[in-house]
């Protein structure tokens, strides 16, 4: 009896192979297999908990690249949103210059109307009837009939330095007879023709001086439709009486490009241009950069 209770303290396994080897047995005491019980218990505590981590290690890798990527993506637009501002502050910079140079006030909503385009002390066109009174008698003057028989007709060319300097009021902007000639005399005086008149048949084209970008496409009260053209480097040209305007404000404009059709709008008695180049807020002699007066 003794021996049958010590034996069931005992467990055997038997190991019986496939072949014809001879099986195997290995007796494991009650002490034993308790100890394998619990190895066994903490390997698949190992076994799950690794498996735990390693799901979790899972996600959170496709977490951290995901994050990665829209990280990058930020960064990515966080730059445009910085190339952006840089430009917006240029072009506002740029836009604040255009405004005084043409007084239209600040962009703080401090601006005048549209067709208040010039700054007060350097008005080149005056808004008043008595301005063209003036003008034409001007005309009518004997002075100004001896300086038309002097200058002729005058007629564009094909001179190489048009395509020197592209944003350089150098190429006469329509055909015809001067009519009326650039005063200086007393710079305040806004009764004084800041430019020149170009008389030639009612609808002939108008081209632009040079390159540039249209700033002012409208009606003015006596310059009727006007354009103005902004060419870089201070320059600006005024292009008056015209009976249509072709191109709308912000337009791209190339030299000799056809920008509107001479006309007789505005206060005017004839059809013909009215023309001027500025430089810097101040009014120049179209005829010391039009080529054209270079060779008469």
């Amino acid at each position: 009896m003794e021996n049958k209770a010590k034996h069931r303290h005992n467990y055997r396994i038997l190991i019986i192979p496939d072949d014809k080897d001879e099986p195997r047995a290995f007796s494991l005491t009650l002490k034993q297999l308790g100890y394998l019980k619990i190895i066994a218990v903490i390997l698949g505590l190992h076994m799950l908990g690794g498996l735990i981590f390693y799901v979790q290690y899972y996600r959170l890798h496709q977490k951290n690249a995901t994050l990665h990527l829209v990280n990058q993506q930020l960064e990515e637009n966080n730059s445009r949103i910085n190339k952006l501002m840089t430009d917006f502050q240029d072009l506002e910079i740029h836009q604040e210059k255009i405004r005084k140079a043409l007084g239209l006030g600040g962009l703080n909503g401090d601006r005048t109307t549209t067709e208040l385009i010039i700054p007060p002390e350097t008005a080149s066109l005056a808004y008043q009837p008595d301005y063209e009174d003036s003008r034409s008698q001007r005309r009518q003057d004997s002075g100004q009939q001896q300086m038309r028989e002097k200058h002729n007709f005058l007629k564009s060319s094909t001179n190489p330095l048009h395509d020197f300097h592209t944003s350089v009021p150098t190429l006469l902007p329509v055909d015809g007879i001067m009519s009326a000639d650039y005063e200086n005399i007393l710079y305040s005086d806004p009764a004084q023709h800041r430019g020149i008149d170009i008389a030639a048949d009612l609808g002939k084209p108008v081209r632009a001086s040079a390159d540039g970008v249209v700033i002012f496409s409208g009606w003015t009260y006596d310059l009727g439709n006007l354009m103005i053209i902004y060419h870089g480097d201070g320059f600006y040209t005024y292009y008056g009486h015209n009976e249509q305007l072709l191109l709308k404000r912000g337009s791209m404009v190339k030299k000799g490009e056809v920008i509107g059709l001479l006309g007789n709008s505005g206060v005017s008695s004839a059809p013909h241009l009215h023309f001027e180049i500025w430089k810097d807020g101040i009014a120049l002699d179209p005829k010391e950069y039009i080529l054209e007066f270079s060779q008469l």
